[in-house]
């Protein structure tokens, strides 16, 4: 039995000479008895590991294209460079219907319009998937990986989603669902959850309307909370150390038990009939 996601693990070598001679191999990302998937592939090279600049054209892959080793040379640049092999599945509007790609790694593919009807994509690896508009009726995710992935106007009439997990990251717009019901995730819903998963820790929180929202114990420390709109939100417990409030707005807010916070720290902060940290009411 296949063990889930045994996509290709895609290895940069390198070999030292006059030049630099770098070589990777463009492999499928699905298992035996499956139609084979190469993705596009291109070197990049990097001062700091941050920023990262192609260096080779892209190599194109794609639905049933062959393996092939790829290979490149060039001069030995001058300090420390790192390099690596830039990896990216591009499906858009493919037909797969009726095709196993049973653990498939399908990481980050764009898979938007692809036509997935009755496919078995069971314990497939779709994190941050695209798959907008893509047509998945009937189709086997039973232990697929479904993080991060974008379904917006999906159809999953019929799809098998078994165990059903809930990732924060999911985008449901206009979706449908396998019973035939229509969602969209509320996205207020989204960012609450990721608040208590992460603290949201990717996302800009300057000016967000938390208005009664039910915040408690979330950790806020550092965080750019400026003109935020906090009115009636329960923040007990909410840490808030060294948190920029300027200009928030926290009337009729529950502050009881919360860490790090002082009103005359931060400039044009609202406080009116507010509980404070300390259980006492604000004027």
């Amino acid at each position: 039995m296949p063990t889930p996601a045994q996509g290709n693990e895609l290895q940069l070598t390198i070999n030292v000479g006059e030049k630099l001679n770098l070589m990777w191999k463009a492999s499928s990302v699905t298992l035996n008895q499956s139609p084979n998937i190469i993705p596009n592939t291109q070197l990049e090279i990097s001062e700091n590991l941050k920023i990262w600049k192609p260096i080779s054209k892209l190599h194109p892959g794609g639905l049933r294209a062959k393996s092939k080793t790829i290979a490149i040379t060039i001069s030995k640049p001058n300090g420390i460079r790192y390099f690596r092999v830039n990896s990216q599945i591009n499906l858009k509007n493919v037909n797969l219907q009726k095709n196993n790609l049973v653990g498939a790694n399908l990481t980050g593919a764009n898979l938007t319009g692809a036509n997935l009807t009755q496919v078995d994509l069971a314990m497939a690896n779709l994190d941050g998937a695209n798959l907008t508009g893509a047509n998945l009726t009937g189709a086997n995710l039973a232990e697929a990986t479904l993080g991060n992935v974008d379904l917006t106007s999906a159809n999953l009439t019929g799809a098998i989603i078994t165990p059903w997990f809930t990732f924060p990251e999911t985008t449901y717009r206009n979706t449908i669902m396998p019973d035939g019901s229509i969602k969209t995730h509320d996205t207020g819903k989204r960012l609450l959850i990721q608040l208590y998963v992460d603290g949201a820790s990717k996302t800009n929180l300057s000016g967000k309307d938390f208005s009664e929202w039910d915040l408690r114990g979330i950790e806020l420390q550092k965080r750019d909370l400026t003109r935020c709109n906090f009115t009636k939100a329960d923040l007990r417990n909410v840490k808030l150390d060294q948190a920029n409030l300027a200009n928030a707005n926290l009337t009729l807010a529950n502050l009881r038990g919360a860490s790090g916070f002082d009103p005359n720290e931060h400039k044009g902060i609202i406080i009116r009939k507010t509980v404070l940290p300390d259980g006492s009411l604000s004027n």
